[in-house]
């Protein structure tokens, strides 16, 4: 097997370190004797901590978002976007999500990871509003995604918060709900005289 590259290694570090430690505490010296590359090489790949963080938190969000589609995508049309938060829900080691860990942490004057964050979560809402319309909710898709968005986002928060309480559970079943109430009153508009 191949041995990662010097910034894979550092990237490969820095992360485990960012989640368990945060992004404030966790300092570049730790990081490289952590990783063993040099004082020189840990620079020439990332000029600035700012760097590095980036370059962490974008590496996370594609493999977790990468993840996550995949394991959704077995399912079928209909109950994928129920999907999501069964994903969520069966993660037993999920920790919450990092992109909102450096947002709260290194607060909004780093203009970077704040618009990183709203990258991601416009991509996670574009890919609910795919999901209900292939579901055969294309009229509510868009208010849904919104909506769900912030369920998804509340259960990750929560999750870290009180992870006995099953967060992501408990967004399944309100996103559950506003499927169910959809199709009542579809089912009662063909039914009931107009």
């Amino acid at each position: 097997m191949n041995k990662p590259g010097v910034k894979d290694r550092i990237l490969q570090t820095a992360l485990p370190l960012f989640a368990a430690s945060g992004f404030k505490a966790t300092g570049i010296d730790r990081i490289i004797a952590a990783s063993g590359v040099a004082k020189a090489s840990f620079y020439r790949h990332f000029p600035s901590k700012d760097d590095l963080v980036l370059a962490c938190l974008e590496g996370w969000h594609v493999s977790q978002f990468a993840a996550l589609k995949m394991k959704v995508e077995e399912s079928d049309d209909k109950s994928r976007p129920l999907a999501v938060f069964e994903v969520l829900a069966g993660d037993n080691g999920f920790r919450g999500d990092l992109l909102i860990t450096a947002l709260i942490e290194l607060g909004e004057d780093k203009a970077a990871v704040t618009a990183m964050v709203a990258l991601a979560r416009r991509q996670m809402r574009e890919w609910f509003e795919a999901l209900l319309r292939a579901a055969d909710f294309a009229d509510m898709a868009e208010v849904l995604s919104h909506e769900w968005l912030l369920l998804y986002e509340g259960a990750m928060i929560a999750t870290v918060r009180a992870p006995q309480e099953h967060p992501a559970r408990r967004a399944r079943a309100a996103a559950e709900r506003s499927l169910q109430q959809i199709q009542l009153k579809r089912l009662l508009s063909k039914t009931l005289p107009q």
